[in-house]
């Protein structure tokens, strides 16, 4: 699913796009006995991630070239860079399996299965960083994406509810918020991308652990009677038939939703926690008004999930270059920023650490509760992450949907016709 690559997390702070490192340069020489490692990074990085960089220079002695590639479109020209053969030492790319299968990582990536970073984050590398085969080629250091519902609390508790767990509970309460002339959940069709997030989160936690591998091997389809996607899609058109929805669905963006919720006039916005940002902004930077009205709840279909998407942005891969000892410092460079430099880094970019023993930093409130959801968990990846193509065609069906030009049935058809022109061209057996 695509979204917008503008909202970053609420405790980043943000760099300018384009940064060049001081000592950077492009050069192969160094000090001697130097080695010069050449990093393809995203120009939306902050300036806390460029300054990792910097930091790893001074403590090895190594150089760090960077090669900046645009945020937008990044992983389209990250990936025709990598067709044509060009390899650096170390990227950021996507931590997900779709686009990870896309690099051929058994035969391309450094396994990274062993290292001391995987075991000390807890649940994240159940559903994140890892190929189909099962390793993981990503270290990951920025807080991922935690999917979920914004909602008013003066409202719910003036209608005697309780901040709603699961999408079941939402549509319970519609009946209670329509009468009172409160909408359910704010929708913004609109914006379209925020769209997908209800049918893919609802499916998600209807899925079982194994469901992305057997459409994979072609032994289920999206449009299975009993596909977890079809019953998000089926959920979705349900709250929209009853009236549960935004009476401006086609039109609203997210930033109206927010203000919506922030008004009182909707109880929800179910979305992901990196727009926490836009309610401080609704509010004229008021985040004690925020904290005071806003709460976040993390939802899955009928019992409570911490639902993920980790970013590109501080997630590692090391290409194999056929070089060892660059090879070696790549590897060398992760080690350092996923241990003596990680709680630097986090201290710098105030962003919360996925790694056990680091502090979480002072924040809002709003924040608070959101990584306290996610170390609630239990913590799964969307399903679309470990997908052929991660469903990048859902947002314009759900525009049909919503216009009732299309049926559920439809769409998850047409993304399984779309999912299987995507793993031909990755070269999936069996495709």
């Amino acid at each position: 699913m695509r979204h917008s690559p503008h909202v970053l997390p609420a405790v980043a702070l943000i760099g300018v796009a384009g940064l060049a490192l001081s000592g950077c340069s492009g050069s192969s020489g160094g000090d001697s006995g130097s080695t010069t490692l050449t990093v393809w990074y995203n120009t939306q990085d902050s300036d806390a991630l460029l300054d990792v960089y910097s930091a790893y220079e001074k403590s090895s002695g190594n150089k760090v070239d960077l090669v900046p590639i645009s945020s937008d479109g990044y992983e389209d020209s990250l990936l025709t860079k990598w067709a044509a053969g060009d390899r650096p030492d170390l990227m950021e790319f996507s931590p997900t399996s779709s686009y990870i299968s896309m690099l051929n990582p058994t035969e391309n990536l450094q396994d990274l299965s062993d290292e001391d970073f995987v075991d000390a984050s807890g649940e994240l590398y159940d559903g994140s960083g890892r190929g189909l085969d099962g390793k993981v080629y990503s270290a990951i250091t920025n807080f991922p994406e935690v999917w979920g519902v914004y909602y008013n609390k003066d409202v719910l508790a003036a209608n005697g509810l309780e901040p709603a767990t699961t999408v079941d509970e939402i549509q319970a309460q519609c009946a209670t918020l329509s009468g009172a002339g409160i909408t359910t959940l704010a929708e913004a069709g609109g914006s379209g991308w925020p769209t997908a997030s209800l049918p893919l989160l609802y499916g998600t936690s209807m899925s079982d652990d194994d469901w992305a591998g057997t459409i994979i091997d072609r032994s289920a389809s999206l449009g299975d009677s009993d596909s977890p996607l079809l019953a998000g899609l089926d959920e979705y058109e349900t709250l929209l038939t009853d009236g549960c929805m935004s009476p401006d669905i086609s039109t609203a963006t997210f930033e109206d939703n927010v203000a919506d919720v922030l008004s009182g006039e909707a109880a929800y916005q179910l979305i992901h926690s990196n727009i926490a940002p836009v309610y401080v902004d609704a509010a004229n930077g008021d985040s004690a008004k925020v904290d005071a009205t806003i709460g976040f709840s993390t939802v899955g279909a009928a019992s409570k999930e911490a639902l993920i998407q980790p970013g590109i942005l501080g997630s590692y891969f090391a290409p194999k270059t056929g070089d060892s000892t660059r090879e070696a410092a790549a590897l060398d460079f992760i080690r350092f920023a996923t241990g003596e430099n990680y709680p630097s880094y986090i201290e710098q970019s105030g962003t919360f650490p996925l790694i056990e023993g680091t502090d979480d930093p002072e924040t809002s409130e709003l924040m608070k509760q959101i990584k306290a959801a996610y170390d609630e968990g239990p913590v799964r990846a969307l399903l679309q992450t470990d997908l052929p193509g991660a469903m990048n065609g859902i947002t314009p069906l759900m525009s049909e949907l919503i216009a009732g030009q299309t049926s559920p049935q439809d769409v998850a058809d047409q993304l399984q016709t779309e999912l299987g022109t995507a793993a031909k061209a990755q070269g999936l057996e069996g495709w």
